[in-house]
């Protein structure tokens, strides 16, 4: 559980950081974690790598490429000059190796509470989700009994629809009025529920919205760490709710994933201020 423990760690802090932008439009929330990002990323680039040796890689570079181009009509010597861009150019990504592993993780973590939070928005009332309970059955009739219970707020708009080859039940469930509710699926092995979020359309909380729910370790868990890790002991192995909407993250009229502007915004402000702290990346 220390996986949960961290991601519940990240997810707060990252609540807090947002929380100034609450009422404003989401970009300006993620404009300020992405240059925040940026900058921490430079910091520690110059920290746990050799700057010394990439300087001189990218001096050397440097020197190779101005040769190709003085000795073009020279073919000898610029075949000679090409493969020396590409060793320096080996050497330098081999000492940026070394920044990059400690990079990883800490980018990951605010990746993933950032797609908890710009990757889909709250359900709207009169809105429809598919919710799919994947089971391991044991028995023919195990998932004959399993059943879907949902609060006042949430409906169950269709009858179930078992699939025996998948051992998949799925449910049709529409929101109807703003809240948060969690639903129960009921097994002969016991009970698993998940959070459904619901918002009026005027108003698009920047919460955290979970569309899956997975067991420990899974990739449904690892995307999406909002709720704890479903029990191993019961039934249900995943719950994924489909047709959930995206948010729309617009920017002067035009749509922009949330990722690629996260990338963007980042990578800008780390070479904005690498020469500030005197960092060569």
């Amino acid at each position: 559980m220390i996986l949960w423990l961290i991601a519940k760690i990240v997810d707060a802090i990252m609540g807090v950081l947002l929380s100034p932008f609450r009422s404003m439009h989401p970009f300006i929330g993620l404009l300020f974690v992405s240059a925040a990002t940026g900058i921490v990323m430079v910091l520690i680039f110059g920290k746990t790598s050799n700057q010394n040796a990439i300087k001189a890689a990218k001096a050397k570079l440097k020197a190779y490429i101005a040769e190709i181009w003085l000795f073009r009509n020279d073919l000898l010597v610029m075949l000679a000059a090409t493969v020396r861009v590409f060793a320096h150019t080996g050497r330098y990504l081999l000492h940026s190796l070394r920044p990059i592993v400690f990079l990883m993780v800490p980018v990951l973590a605010i990746m993933v509470t950032l797609g908890l939070r710009y990757g889909h928005r709250p359900l709207h009332p009169g809105e429809t989700i598919l919710l799919c309970a994947r089971l391991d059955c044991s028995e023919a009739d195990e998932l004959t009994s399993v059943d879907l219970d949902v609060p006042e707020g949430l409906s169950i708009v269709a009858p179930p629809l078992r699939i025996s080859r998948l051992c998949e039940g799925d449910w049709q469930v529409r929101a109807e009025a703003p809240g948060s509710y969690d639903i129960t699926i009921k097994t002969p092995r016991g009970t698993v529920t998940k959070r459904i979020l619901v918002s009026e359309a005027s108003k698009e909380p920047l919460v955290p919205v979970s569309t899956e729910r997975g067991r420990w370790m899974s990739a449904a868990f690892l995307e999406y760490p909002a709720e704890p890790p479903l029990d191993g002991k019961t039934a249900v192995s995943r719950i994924t709710c489909r047709n959930w909407p995206e948010r729309n993250l617009s920017v002067f009229g035009l749509g922009v994933h949330w990722l690629v502007a996260f990338f963007i915004l980042s990578i800008a402000a780390g070479f904005a201020v690498k020469d500030l702290f005197g960092v060569e990346v």
